[in-house]
């Protein structure tokens, strides 16, 4: 359904029930599912990957999805406020543009996420490593980490 809507000129797409709804639901997974269950967590990970001076990858995960966690609410407001609208164009264009819109916005995300979130933490070794037993005490006592 998405080639044909993809296909269709600007009029028809909203005569399109089924197209429409075809990427309402792309536009849902992208919001919903992608950027913060997958995109967010690789990003926080690889950040920690980074900037930390550790090479144990459990403590890039655990580290990088804690600030995940810490920031979520910020972040996935600006996910939502840049995404949502723009996910909403890129699933009506036509499909050769899509990758080049996608790449466009990302550009600017990028540069958005990078600005806010990419300095490392000036945190001591001692600071880090307590934060990460307290969370470890949280996760494995069934509570979730702060």
């Amino acid at each position: 359904t998405m080639d044909r809507f993809a296909k269709l000129p600007f009029a028809e797409k909203l005569k399109d029930t089924a197209g429409i709804l075809d990427a309402m639901k792309m536009v849902a997974f992208d919001i919903f599912v992608h950027l913060p269950l997958m995109y967010f967590p690789s990003y926080y990970a690889c950040k920690e990957f980074v900037t930390s001076d550790t090479w144990n990858p459990v403590e890039w995960v655990t580290v990088g999805c804690t600030k995940y966690y810490h920031n979520m609410k910020e972040d996935l407001s600006a996910m939502v406020k840049l995404w949502g609208p723009s996910d909403c164009v890129q699933f009506v264009l036509p499909v050769h543009i899509r990758m080049p819109f996608r790449h466009l916005v990302s550009f600017f995300w990028t540069a958005y996420v990078s600005f806010t979130r990419g300095s490392s933490d000036p945190q001591s070794e001692e600071e880090r490593d307590a934060e990460i037993a307290t969370i470890e005490r949280r996760i494995s006592a069934g509570g979730q980490p702060e």
